[in-house]
């Protein structure tokens, strides 16, 4: 019987240490009365900003491939009033606001303070309530040395939030970090091709060795803030 206490606590403790996703969530008490009491709030969702140095993310990949896996993500939950970011860039295209739109997205991402008079005369054009604004903050690969016992692993970190068009006060936000890890390599096994001087001249293991891409861990952050949305 002592075993088995000991077995359960052991598997719970180790349960409790598994991290959740997304990894926070905040709600504002607000939003969830009017997304439950009233018609809802109508949200439009902005592209995704970015906060990654640009040595990170020179071709600004992140951005785009999450908002590839965000945007169809919110439009499955039928239980909320999205307005697309492709209607949203339709506004901007047709008054002529993109350099603004560009600098707004750019400044909230590093401030995390959004630009109301920008905000305000967006809503007015949409007729909506509030802005769902994504932000990716974390792209890394770390591959691993092929004279290395370890496994190379990708990481994707994101934050969405909601925010008033009028106030600018925060209605809810998630945050979320996830990684994958690729096979694991040991120097024994890696097979390398060396000059009778012993240097390696090609590793031909190297592409089963590789960080996994981008894409599998940008898909599990994107689910996982999609998710973290009250039910309504």
């Amino acid at each position: 019987m002592r075993r088995l206490i000991l077995a359960v606590m052991v598997l719970a403790s180790l349960t409790g240490c598994k991290k959740q996703h997304p990894v926070s969530v905040y709600v504002d008490p607000k939003f969830t009365e009017a997304q439950t009491d009233g018609p809802g709030v109508k949200i439009a969702v902005t592209q995704f900003a970015s906060s990654l140095n640009p040595t990170d993310d020179p071709d600004q990949e992140a951005p785009r491939m999450m908002e590839r896996f965000l945007d169809p993500a919110l439009q499955a939950r039928r239980d909320y009033k999205f307005i697309a970011p492709n209607t949203v860039q339709y506004a901007i295209d047709q008054n002529q606001w993109g350099d603004e739109y560009k600098k707004f997205l750019r400044s909230y991402a590093l401030s995390d303070k959004p630009d109301l008079a920008f905000l305000g005369k967006l809503s007015a054009a949409l007729q909506c309530d509030a802005f769902l604004i994504p932000v990716v903050d974390l792209w890394q690969k770390d591959e691993v040395d092929m004279q290395e016992n370890s496994s190379a692993a990708t990481y994707v970190g994101a934050t969405l939030t909601i925010v008033d068009a009028k106030s600018g006060a925060m209605l809810f936000r998630a945050t979320d970090e996830d990684y994958i890890e690729g096979a694991r390599s040991e120097t024994a096994d890696r097979s390398l091709v060396t000059s009778s001087s012993g240097a390696v001249r090609a590793d031909l293991g190297e592409r089963l060795y590789k960080a996994p891409p981008f894409e599998d861990v940008a898909a599990k952050v994107a689910l996982a803030l999609a998710g973290s949305l009250p039910v309504r």
